[in-house]
């Protein structure tokens, strides 16, 4: 049995010991023995012992309600187990007019449910992708234009693209981006978003294809999700190198009206900023707690930067985009980037803002919403195709 980081074992048997140090250091305090040093050494050690699981319990509570790591794998900056070897190369698949249509059987499926993509599949997984633990999930690691580390793409698909009625049919996508410090893996432990979009699809929303890319490279800057000159290109492997692998291995819509994005905290401001500089590969986002600008200190050395990065100054240019950002008035940092954030806004940019009476900066307040948000993006983009 393992002790999952974000798994409810792990936290409750923290909080029992970070309880019971304690109490049996009064229990021992008087009993200790030896020469005056050797005591000394034995009670101070009582104290760290209790102060350090007091501590570790606090920071493993405050993981769990913000969803900052979702996984051991995620906290020590390891590659995920499973995943494969190599990585994939979008630059090898971009711009490919003919492949060869190879059919495989759906993971798991019964019957003579099949799949087409324009790569082979074999053992119900798409070439250059490994199965996730997650249902209908497979993941990769994709290169990144001036960076020798992969990044991981996670890559979930609805029951429905497994059904022969919809065997010819192309999915429409949204693309998620998570919070920093953070990972993909955060949208499915601490997110639940495949619930979310099970709850949606049973009120008539639209079963997308999720698409869920590492925002940032271990050991870089935190970049915000731009190109930066003499850095990892985050930008461009968030949108083009994205769309290109899942394009040539899924079936999926390749236009503009079929592609979307949504995010949190930082990933709110990243699906928001991307939208604004890509509406010729995206049609609509969801900002969900992000905000208007930059914040990373990175860009205290690139005000230039800074600046072009701004919301306001992105939806000047009037993108034929929509998007919807949204923010609790009690989480001060992002419903400020909220005010005005529609004014003065021209068509063919629709911005739609949402402001909750009650909320914080956390997963749990954002999981509920995820329904709503995916409703909103099924009448913004394209339907199945």
């Amino acid at each position: 049995m393992s002790l999952d980081l974000t798994g409810g074992l792990l936290a409750g048997l923290l909080v029992v010991l970070a309880v019971a140090l304690p109490v049996v250091s009064l229990g021992v305090w008087p009993r200790v023995r030896g020469r005056a040093l050797v005591r000394q050494a034995q009670r101070w050690a009582l104290l760290v012992a209790s102060q350090a699981a007091a501590v570790i319990a606090v920071l493993v509570l405050i993981n769990n309600y913000f969803g900052l790591y979702s996984s051991w794998d995620d906290l020590l900056g390891r590659t995920p187990s499973g995943s494969v070897a190599g990585a994939l190369d979008p630059l090898g698949t971009a711009g490919r007019t003919s492949a060869p249509t190879t059919t495989s059987p759906a993971p798991g499926a019964s019957g003579a449910a099949q799949v087409a993509s324009q790569v082979p599949w074999a053992g119900g997984t798409p070439a250059g992708f490994t199965s996730y633990s997650e249902p209908r999930t497979f993941l990769a690691q994709v290169t990144v234009p001036g960076s020798s580390t992969p990044l991981g793409l996670y890559v979930s698909l609805p029951q429905q693209y497994f059904d022969p009625a919809y065997a010819q049919t192309a999915f429409p996508v949204v693309e998620l981006l998570h919070g920093y410090p953070g990972s993909p893996t955060t949208w499915y432990h601490a997110m639940a978003v495949l619930q979310g979009l099970d709850r949606a699809t049973a009120s008539g929303g639209t079963p997308f294809v999720l698409v869920v890319p590492q925002i940032s490279v271990p050991g870089a800057p935190d970049l915000e999700c731009s190109d930066v000159p003499g850095q990892p290109q985050l930008a461009t492997f968030l949108t083009h190198e994205v769309h290109d692998v899942v394009t040539t291995h899924f079936r999926v819509r390749a236009d503009r009206a079929g592609w979307g994005l949504m995010g949190y905290s930082e990933g709110g401001y990243c699906a928001a900023q991307l939208l604004l500089r890509n509406p010729g590969l995206f049609a609509a986002g969801v900002s969900i707690s992000g905000y208007d600008a930059p914040e990373s200190t990175f860009f205290d050395a690139y005000p230039a930067l800074r600046k072009a990065g701004s919301l306001q100054r992105l939806l000047s240019g009037r993108p034929d985009v929509a998007l919807l950002a949204t923010a609790s008035r009690q989480d001060p940092q992002s419903s400020g980037s909220l005010v005005g954030l529609s004014h003065g806004v021209r068509p063919p940019t629709v911005v739609k803002t949402v402001s909750y009476t009650q909320g914080g900066h956390n997963t749990s307040d954002w999981s509920a919403e995820l329904p709503t948000y995916f409703l909103w993006l099924s009448h913004r983009l394209a339907t199945l195709h």
